[in-house]
């Protein structure tokens, strides 16, 4: 999957980064008859562990992709935003995001399509005053994505981010080449992940988070309580992982919407019912560090239906994203392969989000060979992470190439469903006339991890 020769895997997260940059680039002159002013890259992600518990304020294990957006933009004088994209199927949007004090509820006249993320990159920036409420410039942009669209892999959270660096050079606010320090990163996928939210479904801020903060070779912890973002090495020579796409995509409207917005309020009242059975305060993450595993899951089968389903995978799961961050520091790669393979049975038997698709995808590849895999993502559809040993990883994916993909009439997954899970680095403003994913602190598949956490 990676060339050889130098360092392969950063080569091949570099090229990834630089065809999407080089097509968003290319289109914005096809249709603005000029060449761009900047183009900002913004990954995708999978997570490897800790599903459906950024919304409870438990800790999560995700990691970002070499694949990802390319937002092509110049600035305008005015407030509108007017961008196209390659992705079939989408129509260009041209809008003028809500006023604060508008009853739109942000997204303004960008209520259907892409559009409406763009509309959310304003509101959150917004929403920390890093925009003014009236007189804010807009863009003209062009959109390139390397990711399956619905697939699980955060390309909505990751063309939010996009809007909001995009927006944030546009009004002087950043400059392509330069970076948000850590905490102020901190602070915008916070507020970015509030105004996610008012578009789409009601998640958490894992996403917008990893976007933002991500470290080239290195999963990201992320806690709430207290915040705090803290790189995690994947030893290249121990762990190797591939984001696998179904074909199925995972909606962000509909009937998956919905199972997804049920499943938060069946966590919020799985809490209020365990507080009262333990005669306890305080959130998911109180109890869970409060009492032993065990105990907890005894107080758990005492719950109501569904609800003791659904807390028993929120404690399950929380215990295994700690051993999967010890697995990672001792190599255990063997380990880590069963705490995915755990996940996934939890997801599918307590939570309910798995789908056909999703559980034939994990068995083809434990089936060739894999340690262990599990749905990534809020499920309902999307993909898989699959953990390898380095030298089966190839095998692997031939394996599910002519098992699983070719049966479905997908003859190149390498395309956009089978795709390299090496962890790459965070979202970043370019400039316009490198079209080479430039070297030092600007390039997304050279950040190194911050030296400290920052609360």
């Amino acid at each position: 999957m990676a060339p050889t020769g130098g360092d392969p895997v950063r080569e091949a997260v570099r090229e990834a980064v630089r065809e999407a940059v080089g097509e968003a680039a290319a289109g914005f002159a096809r249709r603005y008859g000029a060449p761009p002013e900047a183009v900002v890259f913004a990954p995708g992600r999978v997570n490897l562990i800790g599903e459906h518990l950024d919304y409870c304020g438990l800790p999560v294990l995700p990691a970002a992709l070499s694949r990802g957006l390319a937002l092509a933009v110049r600035r305008r004088d005015g407030p509108r935003i007017r961008c196209a994209t390659t992705e079939p199927g989408h129509d260009p949007v041209d809008f003028t995001p809500a006023p604060p004090e508008s009853s739109a509820g942000g997204p303004g006249e960008a209520r259907a399509g892409f559009g409406r993320y763009l509309a959310a990159s304003a509101e959150g920036l917004r929403l920390g005053g890093r925009l003014p409420d009236s007189g804010a410039a807009g863009f003209d942009g062009f959109l390139a994505s390397s990711l399956p669209a619905a697939s699980g892999l955060s390309s909505s959270s990751a063309l939010v981010v996009a809007g909001a660096l995009a927006l944030l050079f546009a009004n002087g606010r950043l400059a392509p080449g330069d970076e948000l320090d850590l905490p102020e990163r901190m602070r915008l996928a916070a507020d970015l992940a509030a105004a996610e939210r008012g578009a789409a479904i009601r998640g958490g801020a894992m996403d917008q988070s990893v976007c933002l903060g991500a470290a080239a070779g290195h999963a990201l912890l992320i806690t709430s309580e207290p915040a705090r973002w803290t790189p995690v090495a994947v030893p290249p020579a121990r762990f190797a992982f591939l984001a696998a796409f179904t074909g199925e995509r995972a909606e962000k409207g509909g009937a998956a919407k919905e199972t997804y917005n049920a499943r938060v309020v069946e966590a919020a009242a799985a809490l209020a019912e365990l507080r009262k059975l333990l005669g306890a305060r305080g959130s998911h993450r109180t109890l869970i560090d409060r009492y032993p595993e065990a105990v907890l899951l005894k107080a758990v089968r005492r719950l109501p239906p569904p609800l003791d389903r659904r807390m028993r995978h929120l404690v399950t799961e929380t215990h295994r994203v700690r051993r999967a961050v010890r697995c990672l520091r001792e190599g255990a790669a063997e380990e880590l392969g069963a705490l995915l393979d755990a996940s996934h049975r939890s997801l599918r038997e307590d939570y309910r989000v798995s789908a056909p698709a999703l559980d034939a995808l994990v068995d083809e590849a434990r089936g060739a060979g894999a340690l262990g895999a599990r749905l990534t993502g809020a499920g309902l559809g999307g993909s898989v992470v699959v953990l390898t040993h380095p030298e089966d990883r190839e095998a692997v994916a031939a394996r599910l190439r002519d098992r699983f993909y070719l049966p479905r009439g997908i003859r190149e997954p390498s395309a956009k469903h089978l795709l390299d899970g090496t962890p790459s680095g965070p979202a970043a403003l370019l400039p316009r006339s490198r079209r080479r994913a430039p070297a030092g602190r600007a390039d997304p598949s050279r950040r190194a991890p911050p030296r400290r956490t920052a609360r």
